[in-house]
């Protein structure tokens, strides 16, 4: 591919190619309101990210729901449960800062689609300006309450799905920014697939039609059936395991099947995966796929909203047609059958996300909005 292309590619999934220089932030201080947060939340290493955002001179603390067994020990961390139940969240709003060492911020920006509703209310109960980001296609049927003095701007990862949020939520496109999400690469690429184990195969997702994982047990299966032998391992947050597990059972392939509660994936999932799979049959904004693809998993995805684009096919992994198991069958058995191929898909899949999701590009574009929005005529617009 010619540089050309790829400078094009990237400004399209950051936002600009070649963005300038840009004020500090001059020690302004910036609330990030987060949801429950897991060991990996999604992508980041979330204290590197925190850095980050300090050394663009901001002054940042963290406001979640619940911090889990991460950042424990981090004092610009901070937990409240009661902002996520709509009985106890408006006293949480109101007695927000008398929290010992919460201070008022100048900006707040939500990095959770669920907490778009803590941060309207916190936003118009304290008079501050807020960023929402939206990283999840399913919002756009949910819908969002946003403020219609104190909202700056909504963070889209995907452009896709800020045309989505434009289109279908008619939200002006001045108010829309995409910035694409900073994938942390692992110190080592994956790994060499042992020839005496069974390979092991991925997919991840939400436990429920849309995420494509029954088309998954059903591609599974026709492997299985032509004799082919391998271990498939399911992972995902929130309920519908059991349905999952009973369509294993349904096409006796229970033996050869793991479904795992993993509220994110990390290192130690992609670490035995030898090819990762996201088939989903909706639009998807495909964080899991780039996860996969930092750590040159060999991947396969649908051609849905969302995921087109991350790959380019045959370099970079493969693209299928979606709720087609026969299709998904096909290209998992041709990377077992080709593993050279399958190598070089994943080594050039890691290039791809080291140019195009670099979490030092993600934060510069952040700096920036914060330091537009803070701007004193944005403040009194």
């Amino acid at each position: 591919m010619s540089r050309d292309h790829w400078s094009r590619e990237r400004g399209q999934l950051m936002g600009e190619s070649e963005a300038p220089l840009f004020e500090k932030g001059e020690g302004k201080r910036v609330l990030i309101l987060a949801g429950r947060l897991g060991r990996h939340d999604g992508r980041w290493p979330l204290a590197s990210w925190l850095d980050r955002l300090e050394s663009r001179g901001f002054q940042i603390q963290l406001l979640c729901l619940s911090r889990g067994n991460v950042l424990t020990e981090d004092v610009r961390v901070f937990e409240l449960p009661a902002l996520g139940n709509r009985w106890s969240r408006g006293w949480a709003v109101r007695s927000l800062w008398s929290e010992e060492g919460l201070r008022r911020p100048d900006l707040i920006h939500s990095v959770h689609d669920e907490m778009s509703e803590p941060a309207l209310l916190i936003a118009e109960a304290s008079k501050l300006p807020y960023l929402q980001s939206v990283a999840d296609f399913r919002t756009l049927e949910r819908g969002l309450r946003l403020s219609r003095r104190w909202c700056r701007k909504l963070i889209a990862i995907r452009p896709d799905l800020a045309v989505g949020l434009i289109e279908q939520l008619c939200l002006p496109e001045s108010r829309v920014e995409v910035i694409a999400p900073g994938i942390a690469l692992p110190d080592e690429a994956g790994h060499e697939r042992m020839e005496d184990r069974l390979p092991v195969i991925g997919a991840s997702g939400p436990f429920d039609d849309p995420s494509g994982l029954f088309v998954f047990l059903e591609a599974a299966h026709r492997i299985l059936e032509a004799g082919r032998d391998a271990e498939f391992v399911i992972a995902g947050p929130g309920a519908g395991q059991a349905e999952l597990r009973q369509h294993a059972q349904s096409l006796r392939i229970t033996e050869r099947v793991t479904v795992a509660d993993f509220p994110s994936v990390g290192a130690d999932y992609w670490s035995v995966m030898d090819i990762y799979c996201q088939p989903s049959v909706a639009s998807n904004a495909g964080v899991p796929l780039l996860q996969a693809m930092a750590h040159a998993v060999p991947c396969v995805a649908t051609a849905v909203s969302g995921l087109r684009g991350l790959i380019e096919p045959g370099q970079s992994g493969i693209v299928v047609p979606f709720a087609n198991p026969r299709a998904l069958e096909e290209a998992i058995v041709g990377l077992l059958d080709r593993p050279e191929e399958a190598r070089r898909l994943g080594q050039n899949a890691r290039d791809r996300v080291r140019l195009l999701f670099d979490p030092e590009a993600e934060v510069d574009r952040l700096a920036r909005l914060y330091v537009e929005i803070l701007r004193p005529k944005a403040a009194s617009a």
